[in-house]
């Protein structure tokens, strides 16, 4: 009986431990480039000279961690890391969260809440909606980081289709006034701002550090598969291969990028009515029979008050 309470007690401090440091890897990140554009200037010499000194977690607890996590990813199926690689790279966070993280927290969590369950039924009396709660989190923890990336990933390309009309009609505008294309997405990438500004400035430094135009542009489709962003890239690579004017691809690309946009906006004022069908079933008509037969409602009961005496 002793024995397994040592190692229930060993189980649930190795569990305290994994969600401790799940929960403060952004912490221990803190002095990292924010992004892969930052890595291109975060260990030169500069960068080295303002680094501080790393710390005993970062020297010593975080590389044992990362061992252990490449050991357990060794394990999983390699479509499967490839899979959430390419959505980490989607959502944007591929640079901080690394793919043994992101498996680590996704397959771990759940059984510290199952040790956390077990531990608690045993030497604690709780009460059962705690034991519920924590029964419903092991499900939840599994499920979440899925629903984080998709839910990244979608705001992000959001942005991005939000952000394309007017970088293209800038692009346009800076090509036709005899910017050569290269130049023109460097004002781009500085004069707009969000998602689309950094991966703009993303591509220039790949082509800065060799990487051709067209392999440059493809990296970007890959890093955000953004369906009207990648209609735009293809364009201008059949462009620059054919020795088609890049002044009037542009100019086609812009007006139909406007074009879109006025049609999504469109699209969504259809369906706002729609949409306020259920608050309005909801919220609204509760109140006004309340107001309309409240009325009614009490005269009847006083009346039948009447009658029963």
């Amino acid at each position: 009986m002793q024995m397994i309470f040592f190692i229930i007690l060993g189980a649930v401090f190795a569990a305290v431990f994994l969600l401790t440091l799940f929960f403060s890897m952004p912490a221990f990140q803190k002095n990292a480039p924010a992004s892969s554009l930052g890595k291109l200037s975060f260990f030169d010499t500069k960068g080295k000279k303002h680094h501080p000194n790393p710390t005993f977690v970062e020297r010593i607890v975080l590389p044992i961690f990362r061992k252990f996590l490449s050991i357990f990813r060794k394990f999983l199926p390699r479509n499967l890391v490839e899979s959430v690689s390419k959505r980490l790279e989607l959502a944007g966070i591929g640079d901080n969260v690394k793919v043994d993280v992101f498996l680590g927290i996704k397959f771990f969590m759940p059984f510290v809440f199952l040790l956390a369950l077990f531990f608690i039924s045993i030497f604690f009396k709780v009460p059962t909606t705690l034991k519920m709660i924590l029964i419903l989190l092991v499900p939840v923890s599994y499920i979440f980081p899925d629903y984080y990336l998709k839910s990244k990933t979608a705001k992000r390309q959001e942005g991005i289709r939000k952000s394309l009309p007017n970088a293209l009609d800038l692009l346009t505008i800076s090509v036709e006034a005899g910017l050569g294309f290269d130049m023109a997405l460097y004002k781009v990438a500085e004069n707009i701002k969000g998602t689309l500004g950094e991966e703009f400035k993303r591509v220039i430094k790949e082509m800065e550090i060799g990487l051709s135009r067209k392999e440059a542009l493809r990296n970007l489709t890959k890093r955000t598969d953004v369906t009207d962003l990648n209609t735009f890239i293809l364009s201008i690579i059949q462009a620059d291969i054919f020795g088609i004017s890049i002044g009037k691809v542009l100019r086609i690309q812009a007006g139909e990028m406007r074009i879109k946009r006025r049609q999504a906006a469109e699209e969504k004022g259809i369906k706002a009515p729609v949409k306020l069908v259920f608050p309005t079933i909801l919220f609204l008509l509760p109140a006004l029979m309340i107001i309309v037969i409240g009325p009614a409602i009490l005269r009847v009961m006083e009346v039948l008050k009447v009658m029963s005496q």
